[in-house]
């Protein structure tokens, strides 16, 4: 069950000096933000709030809601482990894991990559996932559904969670299991389409 988040304007703040905001703080507090109350906290208000700015002030350092949430997304994303050995099963469920963990830590994130899928690191994971297909012997016609298919697990597996995270439902198995049993499903069907 979600603990209750205090509102930010409970939150205390520390008057920052001049210079003392950088973009690597304006990054920190954001995901700081996202972790404790979600995605749907994260608002320029409530980062100059938790920064001791004021609004206007904070608009200096970011254009809008939207680019922070791009922030919050090229963050999570460079926590994912892009594995470089191993088996590409091995290699697969490495990533798949470690993207979940990422997810998991901010209520939210999967739909705002799904609407505004983030730049740099984004591109970081694609190209592992490309490089994951070519190795797994994908053929060329299937290589993006595979792509595809391995980001929508992932993601879809963070959204239910998150979803039914403490709501009443009828699923008897821990979340954590269904993802390893959906993971073996996903490594087993390409295994299948490769032979």
């Amino acid at each position: 069950m979600r603990q209750p988040v205090a509102p930010v304007s409970a939150m205390p703040t520390k008057t920052l000096r001049y210079g003392e905001l950088d973009r690597q703080l304006v990054v920190s507090t954001a995901m700081r933000l996202a972790e404790r109350g979600g995605i749907r906290s994260v608002t320029v208000r409530a980062l100059a709030a938790e920064l001791g700015l004021s609004t206007t002030a904070m608009y200096h350092h970011v254009k809008g809601k939207r680019e922070l949430l791009d922030l919050i997304a090229q963050t999570t994303l460079a926590a994912i482990d892009l594995p470089q050995t191993g088996s590409w099963q091995q290699r697969l469920r490495t990533f798949a894991r470690s993207a979940r963990r990422s997810l998991l830590r901010i209520d939210g994130i999967a739909d705002v990559l799904e609407a505004y899928p983030a730049e740099g690191a984004a591109r970081q994971v694609d190209s592992m996932l490309h490089q994951l297909v070519l190795d797994a012997g994908v053929p060329p016609r299937r290589r993006e559904a595979a792509r595809m298919l391995l980001m929508v697990f992932v993601m879809g597996s963070v959204s239910s969670e998150q979803a039914l995270n403490g709501l009443e439902h009828d699923l008897t198995v821990p979340p954590e299991v269904r993802f390893e049993q959906g993971l073996d499903m996903v490594v087993a069907g390409l295994e299948a389409r490769i032979r």
